[in-house]
């Protein structure tokens, strides 16, 4: 299914990257000096809940609840993080860059008019999309630079995952205990720990 294919585009790196070690904190979630308040969290996540009513979701495996407020939360987290690794190792990704990956994706998915749907599918928000397919491209040449330096082929995402989880120890991270608490074990950020299991304004 198409929404499926961009959903497998994005998801492994992401699964990768999300080995951070945080504490709690009052707004959103802060990494370093960048802070996302809950509001821009919640609303990416009242986008994203917008665009499934004119999409048919009856086939697809869609994140919900509390959960999607989650996975943005975590996704903004690893957004900072690897923009401070990508200055740190003078990476540039332009928006040249990112607007040809747009184009390899909406190839992919079978034309512009099914973008909507394999966003959908993929639990992404459509404002949101460069900075996922940003992520993706940071990290697919932070994979590159570790190769070129002599590590094997198979050992680099190894390396990739433990350059993000330096830097958010260099910087420190941070998470609104209403998400939850997170968990570096997992890489997630553990529901059991959360303080409202609502899809609700955050302060």
């Amino acid at each position: 299914m198409r929404m499926q294919l961009l959903k497998r585009i994005i998801t492994p790196v992401l699964a990768i990257l999300l080995l951070t070690s945080c504490a709690s904190m009052s707004s959103g979630v802060s990494v370093g000096e960048t802070n996302y308040s809950g509001q821009q969290i919640q609303k990416v996540v009242d986008e994203i809940l917008s665009a499934r009513k004119d999409i048919d979701t009856t086939a697809m495996q869609l994140t919900q609840g509390p959960e999607l407020l989650r996975d943005q939360a975590q996704f903004l987290i690893v957004t900072a993080l690897l923009d401070e690794i990508a200055k740190e190792k003078n990476i540039v990704v332009t928006k040249a860059d990112v607007a040809a990956r747009r184009a390899d994706i909406v190839i992919n998915v079978g034309g512009e008019s099914e973008l909507p749907t394999a966003l959908v599918g993929a639990n992404l928000a459509a404002s949101n999309l460069d900075a996922y397919l940003k992520v993706l491209i940071i990290s697919e040449r932070l994979d590159a630079f570790f190769i070129n330096s002599g590590t094997p082929e198979a050992e680099a995402p190894a390396l990739v995952a433990k350059a993000v989880t330096d830097m958010a120890t260099k910087l420190g991270v941070e998470v609104n205990p209403k998400y939850g608490k997170w968990n570096p074990t997992n890489a997630s950020i553990d529901a059991s720990d959360a303080t409202d299991g609502a899809v609700t304004p955050l302060p």
